[in-house]
């Protein structure tokens, strides 16, 4: 009986670790615009969580994200928070007429910081649930090669050299 026990905890473990990881959300580079990023992340229950992962560029600017969602007859999604590491986006579409609505959030940042950042979004699921869309754009400088300094310091060193050989 103890064996079974042990067994069914470890289980209950691993399926909680499981359903409680955060989705990545992953960058593709745009075909058109050079450092430039997007990716898209869907969901639909109570609390989401997504993981945003910079640490492979130098910096992130002009990040502009934004939430969907819609509900018709009592079936779909409403979104009721969505915030980037504790800024919130802004509803710029919170609509409900009686059994129909439908959902707009955005924010719009200057920088984020090359981190692992995480965007929340919480609503309620309604029946037959179709969830809720997100999208978002952000323009990074990307992380030196060590070549590209291993090749600035023999420029510098060439430079200096034919500097000092001319004084000579």
């Amino acid at each position: 009986m103890n064996f079974k026990s042990t067994i069914l905890a470890a289980a209950l473990l691993v399926s909680s670790a499981v359903a409680s990881a955060n989705t990545a959300i992953t960058l593709t580079p745009s075909p058109t615009i050079t450092n430039s990023y997007s990716g898209t992340f869907a969901g639909y229950a109570t609390t989401n969580v997504f993981d945003l992962d910079l640490t492979h560029f130098a910096s992130a600017s002009h990040f502009v994200g934004q939430v969907s969602a819609n509900f018709t007859g009592g079936a779909g999604y409403d979104v009721t928070g969505v915030s980037l590491d504790g800024h919130s986006f802004a509803p710029i579409t919170n609509f409900t007429f009686g059994d129909n609505g439908f959902d707009y959030w955005l924010l719009q940042l200057p920088t984020l910081s090359n981190t692992v950042h995480h965007i929340t979004v919480t609503g309620t699921p309604l029946v037959n649930t179709q969830g809720f869309v997100g999208s978002l754009s952000l323009r990074v400088t990307p992380v030196p090669e060590p070549e590209t300094y291993a090749m600035l310091i023999a420029g510098l060193g060439l430079v200096g050299f034919m500097a000092r050989r001319r004084k000579a």
